[in-house]
């Protein structure tokens, strides 16, 4: 019987895992950190009242294959619910303070004939003074939600997101991590082994032979490997700790993967013994702000005073070296500029605080993908196994509109074992 390797344990790699090992392969996950679930991060601590996501938190909308497993695993998930205010100085405006001009840029992007960078559609069609507040709003909002990088991401794909009708939005009740457990669980009862603690160094590989050597000197065999890590480990430079070595080497498989944006988040959990936000408005899903945590959310419609800061793209890239210490002291300062609340009051009420840096994450650096205009070529290629033995998989490679998402990592995960299932 032959033996696949499968490298990563997100999302992507256990769903590649389970695919397999139900259809009665012989399957090997290695993972390079002693916990599953790479970006999904529910962290249970007796500091905070529940368990909280300092990874994925959200399902975007009724997405098929992540609400089927969470159905066969019989976990339970809610609608995400309550309004939307722009606060400043304690005053609340209902929803995010967007541009009169928005409009005409969302016509402007329809129009778009070849795909550019925002940042040169930005300065090619709005660089009037008068749109001066329209390019900030669109700048926070593309780095914000988009985790990108203005002046590397696809105008096109941002028009078709934002133009498309949202969606409701869900929780995991219990977080993420259950999908994880279950996934692991299945894939042991069909026979997988999982080795943690156990990142791959080296792939010295031929047409059915891949022999893999790791960072701790564990040498493994087999017939095919998928590879599931996060789109930024096959970026990194050769002289990065987390770089993974090819014999042959792929190069054009490396510098495709460059073609695809991957952006960054820092991402801060803060439990009050009060949920002060809402002595002035009540159902309160997201707060934006124009301080330097600028993006709020509470965990409505549940009743708990948990907050959580998200500082994503640029702005977290200029706080990566920042210590969790500063990066609490700049949340709770925001905090005290948006609610017109002394710090030091802020702080007496803080109960439990966690804070993630997911550009600091080994093994992982940055949070998760976004479109740019060669993405697509990039994709394509990065999609073609190589001499039916190597296959790569992830939230960077699915197909469908749902980039840079759980569903997206499921899904691209399914289509790598499918591909190996046909031969």
């Amino acid at each position: 019987m032959e033996t696949i390797i499968v490298i990563g344990a997100g999302a992507a790699g256990l769903m590649t895992a389970y695919e397999l090992s139900k259809n009665n392969k012989k399957v090997i996950v290695l993972e390079a950190t002693e916990r599953l679930g790479g970006r999904i991060y529910t962290y249970t601590n007796n500091a905070f009242s529940e368990p909280v996501e300092l990874g994925a938190e959200f399902i975007h909308g009724k997405l098929p294959l992540t609400l089927n497993l969470l159905k066969q695993a019989d976990i339970k998930y809610y609608v995400v619910k309550g309004k939307m205010f722009h606060i400043e100085k304690g005053q609340f405006k209902k929803g995010q303070d967007n541009s009169v001009h928005w409009a005409e840029l969302m016509k402007r992007m329809k129009e778009l004939k070849h795909d550019i960078p925002l940042s040169d559609f930005l300065q090619q069609f709005f660089s009037d003074d008068k749109y001066e507040s329209l390019r900030e709003s669109v700048k926070h909002f593309a780095e914000g939600f988009d985790v990108a990088d203005i002046s590397k991401v696809s105008t096109c794909s941002l028009y078709k997101e934002w133009s498309e009708e949202n969606d409701e939005q869900y929780r995991i009740d219990g977080g993420y991590q259950q999908l994880i457990s279950f996934l692991e669980s299945e894939c042991k009862k069909n026979g997988c082994i999982i080795y943690n603690n156990c990142c791959v160094k080296k792939i010295t590989w031929s047409k059915n032979e891949v022999n893999i050597i790791t960072m701790c000197s564990r040498y493994f065999k087999s017939n095919r490997v998928v590879i599931t890590v996060p789109l930024s480990v096959l970026q990194l430079d050769k002289n990065d700790i987390s770089y993974i070595e090819f014999t042959p080497a792929m190069d054009n498989y490396l510098e495709a993967s460059k073609n695809i944006g991957f952006g960054t988040v820092i991402k801060i959990l803060l439990e009050f013994n009060e949920a002060f936000w809402q002595h002035e408005k009540k159902n309160i899903s997201f707060l934006f702000t124009g301080e330097k945590i600028p993006t709020w959310w509470t965990q409505f419609p549940k009743n708990n005073c948990i907050l959580t800061g998200w500082m994503a793209g640029a702005k977290a890239f200029e706080f990566k070296d920042a210590s969790d210490e500063d990066l609490l002291e700049s949340a709770l300062d925001s905090l005290s500029a948006a609610f017109a609340e002394s710090t030091s009051v802020l702080k007496n009420k803080l109960l439990a605080h966690k804070i993630i840096n997911w550009t600091n994450a080994q093994n992982i650096y940055g949070a998760y993908s976004y479109e740019t205009p060669q993405s697509a070529n990039a994709r394509k290629l990065l999609t073609q196994p190589l001499e039916q033995t190597i296959f790569f998989a992830g939230e960077a490679l699915d197909y469908g509109v749902m980039i840079g998402t759980v569903e997206a990592a499921l899904e691209s995960g399914k289509q790598a074992a499918l591909k190996i299932i046909k031969g």
